[in-house]
């Protein structure tokens, strides 16, 4: 879904200069990548990283995100193939630091899902108000997933590789436990001001990373290039209730490409993520565009 007000919430949180806290945004919409409004449609979410000084030296990161996962609505998906609307919002706390030579970052999310967080009439309000386009939640005959709080605990690990002064090659491997129950492993390539971070952060749906420490800051006069691809086998999704006759796929394959940029005074990040079916009964795969965009003051 289009939805301005959300982008206008990336832009518009200033990138603060000093270390404490630091800002890492992403903003994803399916119309940036393939042109529609469906499947994992919009989402927006927002780290703020901290030092280890007040919690035993660890440092860490707290997130809050919103997203919307909803249907196509169009005739090449019929109605009763489709995946149920999802509306949802969550907020975690996660220890994002390096033993030796190993990234790690554990923790655990608290999420809202259903039509109690308000995403589908925001939604709904917004393509009534502006006349574009969209997904409407309440005119169209789709389920959605009932009210429920829900969380997750996941962990990441990676080693970072130096291939020369400006490349850098990060493999990880993930697992979580929750809402979503996965195993997840993939890589990514980082050229420029991106790579060489004491510490990243990654996009729950695109994948990609931002640096989230306090030499995070100098990227803005630097370009930076990022790539990568993982692959995730999926247990359990409480996305696909048990009521809902629409069946997930276990395998899912993520494909991400992003450029970052000093436009001005701003930084700008924009990547295409391919993410393959989520459900067997999905007309295609879906690619999303990711948008960060940040300024000091």
């Amino acid at each position: 879904m289009r939805i301005l007000a959300l982008l206008f919430c990336a832009l518009l949180i200033p990138s603060p200069v000093s270390a404490d806290p630091i800002k890492s945004s992403f903003f994803t919409n399916d119309f940036f990548g393939d042109g529609y409004d469906r499947w994992r449609s919009a989402s927006y979410t927002l780290f703020l990283g901290f030092e280890g000084e007040k919690a035993g030296g660890v440092s860490h990161d707290f997130r809050a995100r919103a997203e919307i996962i909803s249907p196509w609505g169009a005739r090449t998906q019929p109605t009763d193939d489709d995946r149920p609307y999802v509306g949802m919002l969550g907020f975690g706390a996660f220890a994002n630091d390096r033993y030796g030579h190993l990234d790690y970052n554990v923790g655990a999310e608290i999420l809202f899902v259903g039509d109690q967080t308000n995403v589908a009439d925001f939604q709904q309000g917004f393509h009534d108000t502006t006349n574009i386009a969209g997904y409407l939640p309440r005119d169209m005959p789709h389920d959605h997933i009932d009210d429920k709080i829900t969380g997750m605990i996941s962990a990441e690990f990676a080693r970072s590789y130096t291939l020369s002064n400006d490349w850098g090659f990060r493999p990880f491997l993930a697992v979580q436990a929750g809402y979503e129950t996965f195993g997840r492993v993939g890589f990514d390539f980082i050229w420029g001001g991106y790579s060489g971070a004491e510490r990243y952060v990654r996009d729950p749906v695109s994948g990609f990373l931002q640096p989230s420490s306090s030499s995070r800051s100098v990227r803005m006069n630097d370009l930076s290039f990022l790539a990568g691809v993982d692959y995730t086998y999926v247990t359990h999704s409480d996305f696909f209730p048990g009521w809902s006759d629409v069946e997930m796929t276990n395998d899912r394959i993520r494909m991400r490409v992003g450029i970052q940029a000093r436009i001005a005074k701003a930084s700008v990040f924009f990547g295409l993520t391919h993410l393959t079916k989520e459900f067997h009964s999905q007309h295609e795969d879906q690619t999303i565009g990711v948008l960060s965009f940040e300024f000091p003051f």
